[in-house]
């Protein structure tokens, strides 16, 4: 197991036993609703665990400023107290913290379902567009969101970083994406070697207008990784 760097202790929702799931909620959500939308995995053999991120729900806020790889370093000592490795599905700002995960503990991941998510980083336009938008969470009393704000404005390129990773990847790009576009996304598929994209009929929010299509993405990961150890 790689060593982890220092994290805090995330607050958890975890459910169910067998094959390890874990949820990464997006921007301003929390664990709940990825519970909600992977909760039907329990009745088939799952262990679904959604952290609340650093900074949102019922989980701690520490000083600033935060990096993704900060969110990532949180979410894998939760992975890995619970029995890695896991598919991850993350969305927003859960995908990139499943990505910096991947990259930086590949040992935890045996599968990433990725949604609004490009591996680039920020131009200077979308920056500042992260920037405004963590100057109005915090006029809302919300720093711990304007935080993670902030880290995903400064988000590293993975591009080069991307083909090193072995864990097979399902990208689900919403159609009407207008925050991460399919043709941005599709970069993700590109650059992981064993990823592959779908467009789906959705915006931004892919995974709580088509949770199905979610769903089917990790049945889908579980079964490839059976037929590899098959083979």
């Amino acid at each position: 197991m790689p060593s982890l760097p220092p994290a805090i202790d995330l607050h958890v929702h975890d459910r169910g036993s067998g094959a390890l799931v874990v949820g990464l909620h997006d921007l301003a959500a929390d664990g709940m609703r990825m519970q909600a939308l992977l909760g039907p995995l329990v009745r088939r053999g799952h262990r679904v665990v959604t952290p609340d991120l650093r900074g949102h729900g019922r989980s701690p806020s520490p000083n600033g400023p935060w990096s993704i790889d900060d969110v990532a370093s949180d979410v894998a000592r939760v992975v890995a107290s619970r029995g890695a490795p896991a598919i991850v599905v993350g969305q927003g700002l859960g995908a990139a913290a499943a990505v910096a995960m991947a990259l930086g503990h590949p040992g935890l991941v045996g599968g990433l379902v990725l949604s609004g998510l490009t591996p680039r980083a920020e131009e200077p336009d979308t920056q500042d567009r992260w920037m405004r938008v963590a100057r109005a969470l915090r006029e809302r009393d919300q720093e711990g969101v304007a935080l993670a704000a902030e880290a995903m404005a400064a988000r590293p390129d993975w591009r080069g970083a991307l083909p090193q990773l072995d864990a097979p990847a399902i990208v689900l790009a919403g159609a009407r994406d207008r925050a991460a576009p399919p043709d941005a996304q599709r970069d993700l598929a590109v650059w992981i070697r064993r990823a592959r994209l779908t467009v789906v009929d959705a915006g931004h929010d892919v995974m709580g207008q088509r949770p199905d299509l979610v769903l089917e993405a990790v049945l889908r990961l579980e079964s490839a990784d059976r037929e590899a150890v098959a083979a």
